[in-house]
């Protein structure tokens, strides 16, 4: 199935999905009592992404797969952004989603769970094709920059960024999104994508022969 007709696909099973009425959640967990119908509870995710997305979770977990799928909903055009430039990887991007979503380790990562399902995404998905990154260093020194993901993977491994940071120079530099896009993809700002994109191309100019050793 192509990308156009998973998502269409996708959109028809939720409208059918909606037009069932409340699913009567609201006594099981408070979190989504406000809401009367499908439609309410992701108009709750966006006011209120991790109390709303952890209570789906858990009814998820207990059994309840619609919970699962408005999480899945909610997350669909986070997976548009992430597969930008890749369309063709949005059914295999859905089908991770989903996986990721009833794995998800909600006792371990109760906050920022949207970012944390799309990372897992990313990281299951086949690479794209590299990034080249270039840090101010001596253009004769030897072989050419390393691709943009291998650096920020060894940036990680040295300890030069911490796992937010990294989530946010490869949405980014390999991803190649704009910081409003990735703001959106990782529950940010665009201030703040922008400001710890600065930060940490600062520090890891800094070490720039340890990355390139």
């Amino acid at each position: 199935m192509d990308a156009r007709r998973a998502l269409v696909a996708l959109n028809d099973e939720w409208r059918n999905l909606a037009a069932r009425g409340a699913p009567g959640w609201g006594h099981r967990e408070p979190a989504l009592a406000a809401a009367s119908d499908l439609a309410g509870i992701l108009a709750l995710i966006r006011a209120q992404p991790d109390p709303v997305l952890a209570a789906l979770l858990r009814l998820g977990a207990a059994g309840d797969l619609l919970a699962h799928r408005v999480v899945l909903q909610t997350m669909l055009g986070k997976l548009v952004l992430l597969c930008a430039g890749r369309p063709d990887l949005l059914p295999e991007a859905i089908s991770e989603l989903w996986l990721a979503i009833a794995e998800y380790p909600l006792a371990r990562r109760p906050r920022a769970i949207a970012a944390n399902l799309a990372w897992t995404v990313h990281r299951r998905l086949p690479r794209a094709e590299p990034v080249r990154v270039a840090f101010e260093r001596d253009p004769a020194a030897e072989p050419p920059e390393p691709d943009a993901s291998g650096t920020l993977a060894e940036a990680r491994r040295l300890g030069l960024i911490d796992e937010p940071t990294h989530r946010t120079l490869w949405t980014v530099y390999v991803a190649g999104l704009t910081s409003a896009q990735a703001a959106s993809l990782l529950g940010s700002t665009p201030e703040l994508v922008r400001w710890r994109c600065s930060r940490a191309l600062r520090r890891l100019a800094a070490h720039a022969e340890l990355l390139a050793a």
